[in-house]
């Protein structure tokens, strides 16, 4: 079973290394990239996550989690092997509902938007993003369709992000949140403004660059492995 699971390790790794090239891709287009590179850049960054989709969803990923789901099964819960295969199959099962064509439509739209937002964000030009923004609306729904039946659209969009979170668990959650919170918050605006003045400071560029750096630096960021660098 080890070398079926190095196999099922090796071809993660490869899905999550296109994956990796597509977080370059964003982040020189926040970064460095030229205007004019922009159509140019939504399409490769399109072309990269459709190669690394149709990777990860190959059938032959599926058959290895299959094959190693018994030698799972006799491991911890917690082990780093048992752990891997479960995450997996989670991914690898969401992944194959949605075709690969559609995550590249989806990822050359989501970057074009980045693009139009950044133009339009100086002059607060929320109109000319809105034709976007609703397109970007619709292919959220598309993406849930992929996952009928639900109980709730925003189901398979909250999994997503928290696995095994629905609308049915998120309200009751937001519901006591709220029940303790809205009082607290009436306590606190009912009370004689503070001064608060110390939240209303202008730094200047260089300042803020170098508070950044000294952030990191203070984390224990590596820049033999990361860089700093300013977006819009």
């Amino acid at each position: 079973m080890e070398a079926k699971y190095q196999e099922l390790m090796d071809r993660y790794r490869e899905y999550h290394d296109l994956e990796s090239v597509v977080s370059v891709l964003d982040w020189d287009q926040a970064v460095y990239m030229p205007e004019g590179g922009g159509p140019a850049r939504a399409r490769q960054l399109a072309l990269v996550s459709r190669i690394a989709h149709e990777k990860f969803v190959d059938p032959e990923f599926g058959r290895l989690l299959d094959e190693l789901q018994p030698w799972a099964d006799t491991l911890p819960d917690d082990s780093d092997e048992a752990a891997l295969i479960r995450v997996a199959r989670i991914e690898y099962e969401r992944a194959t509902k949605i075709p690969a064509a559609f995550v590249a439509e989806h990822y050359e739209h989501a970057n074009l938007l980045f693009q139009a937002w950044e133009k339009a964000r100086p002059e607060n030009d929320f109109a000319a993003l809105l034709p976007l923004m609703e397109k970007q609306l619709d292919y959220s729904r598309r993406t849930a369709e992929f996952f009928a039946p639900y109980e709730h659209i925003m189901d398979p969009l909250i999994d997503f992000n928290d696995y095994g979170m629905t609308v049915g668990t998120v309200r009751p959650l937001f519901e006591q949140l709220r029940g303790r919170l809205a009082p607290l918050v009436e306590e606190v605006t009912s009370r004689a403004p503070v001064d608060d003045a110390c939240l209303k400071q202008t730094f200047g560029e260089a300042e803020q660059w170098a508070f950044g750096l000294e952030v990191a630096r203070a984390i224990g960021y590596d820049f033999e492995r990361g860089r700093l660098d300013k977006s819009a």
